[in-house]
């Protein structure tokens, strides 16, 4: 149990410093300030590798390795939080057209990037 712990915690904290970097490259591009894009593409990406992790084998047999990769990284890496205080700001801003886009493309590519990742897994791997 505490080696499985230690797997969450340094997969976190790898996701976590991830994310930081996703929002400072994002945040250099001025273009892109007025929409929550840093969260968007780790939601996204993150979404699209659990769909490929959780349906390998050699993932899912492996407590480990499955707590490091998926509750420590990848947990570490996307952000629900983070997507709902994006989308309450946009409402706040009075952008609604804005949290409406956030919320349709958040959930539903992120659902088919996972579903993108889970047919990947099983025909390529």
């Amino acid at each position: 149990m505490f080696i499985n712990m230690l797997c969450v915690g340094f997969g976190g904290f790898i996701g976590a410093v991830l994310r930081a970097l996703t929002g400072i490259c994002i945040s250099k591009l001025p273009a892109l300030a007025s929409f929550p894009f840093a969260t968007l593409i780790v939601n996204i990406t993150g979404s699209f590798f659990i769909g490929i992790l959780l349906t390998l084998p050699q993932i899912t047999e492996n407590p480990n390795l499955k707590a490091f990769l998926t509750a420590g990284l990848l947990g570490g890496l996307t952000t629900f939080s983070t997507f709902t205080f994006d989308t309450l700001s946009l409402i706040e801003h009075r952008m609604f057209v804005s949290a409406l886009l956030n919320v349709f493309i958040s959930v539903s590519v992120a659902l088919f990037a996972c579903y993108i990742g889970t047919l990947l897994s099983k025909h390529v791997f």
